[in-house]
């Protein structure tokens, strides 16, 4: 039982490697962590600074998807031995542990279009981390000698230090204290009145002196997430948070040894069920990050290849990036319209633009640097910046020759673990101009790029403002010929309304 039980982890491991690689590439993607004193600072202003800092060293693993969800294995299986002893849960129950695992998992793979407006950075190892120090932090306290105050002392000491260390998870340690004080022998009302003073004085004083940068309201949240867009919240997304912690409650009030094992089956089957129901299953959106991920490793043979296997109707964003393909190819003439289109709105309860997701790669793709530059920008102020912004800001620089820009940009990616040598390569460039034409990516860009490309207004609109400018422009080259051929062609035979998205 015991050993079928860690099972779990591995399993949800392989799936996570298997059917979510594209999701793990995009993450590290839209993540970014830097091996210097100024981004610890930085991470450290608000309460929970260390666990989003170590939330984003980890999350760079899964530049090797593998790698990154072998990580959450051993994560998530140390965790479930945690729970064992801080909860002392029997071996014959230990089943139950994997109620909050596969609230973990579900952080991850219920997100959807929403891995590129979170603003929490490192979210995809934040929650782990931070309930194992919660369960720890119990651990710790369960097993502590029960006289001298030395409880009472330590649940104050301890929301002190977890407090601004881990946020909301140090305050979930002290309450999980506060309940299991009840069972234990010489804590009860004592340990539980010094858990709630703890969890309401504790963020309130570090609001009041150490941490401004983080909202009154949400002192008592600070290292989760959160779901909310143009003063709407979507609190569904925090379900999986939300159960996270009432199956931590449950454990430390509940007696397992007493838990009958029909209830246990039960509660293991929903569990499995609610895991494979919220499991966002979106074919648009997982093709999306099939052939973005392509289109940077200059595959443009597989993005066609993708796109053949659509079987909904797809988004304006995949048609997009088929078009592309087949330019770059050369395969406009023969099949632009051989391949599926559509205009399916993404499969999210709040409103996607292309710009926050893959426009501004397609920006740089037709030529339009300084506004891919831009909206790297606008969206790294907004959402916080990421490898994939510091990457186009990069080829965006280097190709308005900008050097001093781009060489800025090159330093803080060579400080990172994966992304160094890429670094390197494009540092090249800088120093040699002459070697852009013949980048396998730059290099076909470079005809692309026109005088006319400065800063105006695209109102969000990116396929109306592309097919705009390319349709616009005096045609200097074979290539913007090329490019204004076969966009005056595929619009004109284009059924579906583009302008909203």
């Amino acid at each position: 039982m015991v050993k079928g039980a860690y099972l779990f982890p591995l399993i949800a491991a392989i799936l996570l490697a298997v059917l979510e690689s594209d999701l793990l590439y995009r993450l590290q993607e839209q993540n970014l962590f830097l091996h210097s004193p100024l981004f610890f600072e930085q991470q450290t202003v608000k309460a929970g600074g260390v666990l989003t800092w170590t939330g984003c060293y980890l999350t760079q693993f899964f530049y090797y998807p593998m790698l990154g969800a072998g990580l959450l294995c051993l994560l998530w299986a140390f965790l479930m031995w945690m729970l064992s002893r801080a909860f002392h849960i029997p071996s014959s129950w230990m089943p139950l542990t994997l109620v909050p695992v596969a609230c973990l998992l579900l952080t991850i793979v219920d997100l959807g279009y929403w891995t590129y407006y979170l603003k929490l950075p490192g979210h995809a190892f934040d929650a782990t981390i931070g309930s194992i120090v919660a369960v720890g932090l119990v651990w710790i306290y369960r097993i502590l000698p029960r006289r001298y105050g030395l409880s009472v002392l330590f649940i104050a000491f301890s929301t002190c230090i977890s407090y601004p260390l881990f946020g909301f998870y140090g305050l979930l340690a002290t309450m999980l204290m506060g309940i299991i004080a009840w069972q234990m022998k010489g804590g009860h009302l004592t340990d539980s009145i010094a858990a709630l003073l703890a969890i309401i004085m504790v963020p309130w004083v570090c609001y009041q002196y150490a941490y401004h940068e983080t909202n009154l309201v949400n002192i008592y949240w600070t290292a989760l997430p959160v779901f909310a867009m143009r003063q709407e919240s979507y609190f569904a997304y925090n379900l999986p948070y939300v159960a996270l912690v009432a199956s931590l409650v449950l454990l430390a009030v509940g007696r397992p040894a007493k838990i009958n094992k029909w209830i246990q089956t039960a509660v293991l089957t929903a569990t499995m069920c609610c895991v494979t129901i919220f499991w966002y299953k979106d074919g648009n959106f997982h093709k999306e990050l099939s052939m973005s991920r392509s289109i940077e490793q200059q595959d443009w043979q597989e993005v066609l290849n993708t796109a053949k296997t659509v079987k909904d109707e797809p988004t304006r964003a995949m048609c997009m990036m088929q078009n592309l393909a087949l330019f770059r190819l050369g395969k406009q003439g023969k099949e632009l319209f051989n391949y599926p289109n559509g205009a399916k709105r993404p499969d999210a309860p709040f409103p996607i633009r292309m710009v926050h997701t893959f426009g501004k790669m397609l920006y740089l793709q037709y030529g339009i640097p300084n506004y891919c530059f831009r909206w790297c920008v606008e969206d790294g102020v907004e959402y916080g910046w990421s490898v994939e912004k510091l990457k186009l800001m990069v080829k965006c620089s280097i190709l308005n020759g900008e050097s001093v820009a781009a060489q800025r940009f090159v330093n803080m990616l060579k400080k990172t673990d994966f992304h160094k040598e890429w670094a390197k390569k494009y540092e090249e460039y800088i120093y040699n101009p002459h070697l852009v034409i013949q980048d396998r990516e730059l290099g076909p860009i470079l005809p692309l790029l026109r005088s006319d490309d400065f800063l105006t207004g695209d109102q969000s609109q990116l396929e109306m403002f592309l097919i705009e400018h390319i349709l616009s422009g005096p045609g200097a080259t074979l290539e913007q010929q090329d490019l204004a051929a076969m966009t005056m062609y595929y619009y004109k035979n284009n059924p579906y309304k583009i302008a909203e998205q």
